[in-house]
Formats: C-alpha cells, structure tokens, sequence
C-alpha cells in the first residue's frame, strides 16, 4: 500500500479520513510525521524521510519476530488513532496482532499470568475482573494461562478498589474495561473511567511489586448509538485530571486494543493493533504475541486494517449508528406490540449505548417450567421449538457466557441479540418470537419445551453441566 501511496501523484495528503462534516480527520501527513518522529536520521526532513518510505524495497531480511518486519506505517496510522481517542500513542508503542482482539487479549493474559524461563512456561494464578455482559470469548481465554474471572455488576472505581484488596496476595491480576460491554452495549462513561483510572493508579503507587494492569478494549470507539453517550478510553486517563500528576498515566498500565472489525469500513478483518506506554508489558505481550503465533501478520493485512481504522468517514460510521438506533427503536416497538397480545411483559430489550448488539430480556413466567432454569435452558428453547419445520428456531447468545447469573429472584433470562441486521432479518426475528411465545402461552407449552430440551442434550449431551459450571 505504501506503494500505491508513493505512486499516487497525489502528495501526502491523497489519503485523508473526513468527519460528519468533511473536515479532515487523521490525514496522511500526519501519520508520517508521527512516523518521522521515532524513525527519521539527524538531520532529515519528514519530507525526505517520507520520500524514502514510500519509495523503499521490501527487505526480506526484516522478518524476524512481530508482525511483517515492514509495518512502519501501518503502526504510524494507528498511532494516528490512538492519539484521536486521547491515548498518547507513538509508533514504536504499536503491537500488529493477529488473530484480532482475541490475539492481543490472549498474549496479554499470557505476559501478565506467566513466567517465560528458557523453553519452560511457568503459569501462575491470575485474575481477571470484568463486567457483567463483557466479550463472550473473554470467558474462556484466562483458563488457559492458568486465570479465573471475577464478575463486578458495573465495573466502576469502588468496585475496582474492593477487588484489588481482596487480591492483593495474588499476582497476574487484569481488569478488563470494555468502553463498550458486548452484550448490553453499556458504555464505559468518564465518570467510570475516572474512578477506574484513580483506583489502579493509586493501588500501583502504593504496590509497585505487585502491580494491576488493565485490558482496555476499545474496538466500538466510535459506535454509540444512544445521543450524547459520554466515554473515555481507559487508556486516555491522566494523573493530573485526577488531581494528582505523581499518578502517571493510565497509559503506562493499560494495553489499549482496537481492530477494523466491528467500528470500521473492514468487518472481516482480523488484525488488531494494541498499545502501551509500559516497555516492559509491550516487551512481554510482543514475546508471547509471537510465541502464540499472533504475530507474523502479512504487510498487506497490517497496513488495510490499519487504513480502515484511520480513512474510514466519520459519517459512514455515524450512519451505521443512527440505522443501528433506528433497528433498536423498531424492535422495542414490536416487542411491545408482542407483549400485548400475550398478556404479559414477555419480551423487554435492554437498550444500547453503544456497540451491535442488545440484551433479550426474556420473562421467566414465559416458560413457568422448572425444567427451564438458566439463559443456556431458555436458548435450547428458542433454538429448538419449531416442530414441522427446521428454519423456526432463534439463534441467540446466553448471558451465562457473558459473566450474567440466574438467581432465584431473577425475574429475566438474558440473551444477546444483534441489531446490526437487516430489515427483513428483524421482522423474521420477531415474527418468530412471536411465534414462540403464543405456543408457550397455550396448553402445548410443557411438549413443546420438552421436544426443545430433548433435541437440545442430543447434541449436547452436558447440557445441565455446562450450566452448573458456567
């Protein structure tokens, strides 16, 4: 791409990503300057360091370790990014990650919660703390390095103050702070961020031989579908808006993650960028990047991921969000329309901040069935209530995957659904939830639950196990 760029005619700023308004929002120069900054000779103008960059050979050589070995500007466009967000990011501060989000969060896990010797991985017991309806695939990365998670109701500042005295014996700890949860799309709002921010900074003043360290997952940076939805990067916090500079950064504690795949114009994109101001985190989150085999990323990969990221126009991103608003506001009419036929509150969605997906709230009454006792129960329903046909089930997530727990004064079972669909994917939807719930508000409710369970275990033999152990 560097080659496209060079052979453009255009001059540097040929490459530009616009806001809602068409004003430029990270333009090319600015990503070489930031380039320029960590790599240029004694001497050199940017304008000749940049004429040398896009006119370079490509060095076979310079594959050793990390991502291409070639990825100067594709870490100085992401670095463009970060800085956008408030996160004072440079170049050389950039990890390229494959294997998206999931990459850079398993190196994480494994520089945090191991100990390399040699050819030996030692692991160690960490912990990680996160909010209930964080990523689903979280849930199962700290297992394998030897970590358990800890579930906090809203993740704010009590709550990570509280944990990390109750952990302070522990080592390996990691505090995941989505600026989007995953499944209900709460934001991480700067009041929040604020009071994460002083609860580490201060425990990490206080314990520098033990230190916490945060896992910002900012890859909705920019989708908020709610109006006037109010976040802040993890990674952006400063000592000094918190009134005492001697903090330091959150910067210094945080490994910030973003991806093309979900904000911006490159959905299928599996490369993530990651950053830290810490040499020593970035050191061991590079080593076990390439150990895992997350590094390694393809030049053209790294630089269309990281193109995607900057040059995507804020107004396809605002857009998305306001068709997004539009099909949660459509679904919560239908819901409602729904429950009125039935009779009672059956249907309710939590609604988003931010982010593609919403909390399905479903009524326990609905299924009046001791048989039905958790979100994984209640899905093994919806996927399998249909009797004459196979296209009638609803695929959903349960919320027992995302860190939610039934209890006995529960009055909800939680699955998530996406509203970054089509129109006619969301009337089949509700079409079919209609459908769901008239046959469980007649008498052929306890076969119809019966028939859904049964084909359910057939698959899933360990059914009731995988709930008892969620």
């Amino acid at each position: 791409m560097h080659h496209a760029m060079g052979a453009a005619g255009a001059g540097l700023d040929a490459l530009v990503a616009y806001d809602s308004a068409c004003r430029p929002r990270i333009a090319t120069r600015e990503v070489f300057g930031l380039l320029a900054e960590c790599s240029r000779r004694d001497g050199e103008t940017v304008e000749d360091f940049s004429r040398w960059v896009v006119s370079r050979q490509h060095d076979l050589g310079r594959y050793r370790g990390g991502s291409s070995g070639f990825d100067d500007e594709a870490r100085s466009f992401a670095a463009a990014h970060f800085r956008s967000t408030g996160i004072p990011a440079s170049p050389g501060e950039v990890l390229v990650c494959c294997g998206g989000a999931k990459g850079s969060m398993m190196a994480m896990l494994g520089a945090v919660m191991c100990r390399h010797e040699g050819e030996k991985v030692h692991r160690m017991s960490g912990r990680v703390l996160a909010p209930v309806g964080y990523y689903q695939s979280l849930r199962i990365l700290p297992p394998i390095v030897g970590g358990t998670i800890d579930v906090a109701a809203s993740l704010d500042g009590p709550d990570v103050q509280a944990w990390l005295a109750d952990t302070a014996r522990e080592c390996g700890r990691v505090i995941y702070a989505p600026l989007v949860n995953n499944v209900d799309g709460n934001v991480l709002t700067e009041s929040r961020a604020r009071g994460i921010a002083a609860a580490v900074l201060e425990y990490n003043r206080r314990h520098p031989g033990n230190p916490a360290y945060v896992l910002g997952d900012d890859i909705y940076a920019g989708s908020y579908l709610a109006p006037g939805a109010s976040t802040r990067p993890i990674g952006s916090i400063r000592g000094d808006e918190l009134g005492s500079p001697d903090l330091g950064n959150m910067s210094d504690w945080v490994l910030s993650v973003v991806t093309p795949s979900k904000t911006y114009a490159l959905p299928t994109s599996r490369i993530a960028f990651a950053h830290t101001g810490n040499k020593a985190l970035r050191s061991a989150v590079a080593h076990y990047r390439t150990m895992l085999s997350y590094g390694r990323v393809p030049q053209g990969d790294e630089l269309t991921a990281a193109a995607a990221i900057c040059l995507t126009p804020q107004r396809w991103i605002d857009r998305w969000n306001r068709t997004y608003a539009q099909r949660v506001d459509r679904l919560c009419t239908r819901l409602q329309a729904i429950n009125e036929n039935l009779g009672m509150d059956a249907f309710r969605l939590t609604r988003p901040d931010g982010g593609w997906y919403a909390a399905l709230r479903i009524h326990q009454g609905l299924f009046a069935d001791p048989r039905v006792r958790s979100s994984v129960h209640a899905l093994a329903v919806c996927l399998n209530y249909g009797r004459e046909r196979r296209d009638t089930g609803l695929a959903l997530l349960p919320g027992e995957l995302s860190g939610y727990r039934v209890t006995p004064g529960s009055p909800d079972y939680i699955l998530r659904a996406s509203v970054a669909v089509g129109d006619d994917d969301l009337d089949e939807f509700t079409h079919r939830l209609a459908d769901l719930g008239a046959l469980l508000r007649s008498p052929a409710r306890p076969a119809a639950i019966t028939h859904a369970l049964d084909r359910a275990r057939a698959v899933v033999h360990d059914l009731d196990t995988i709930v008892e152990t969620a």
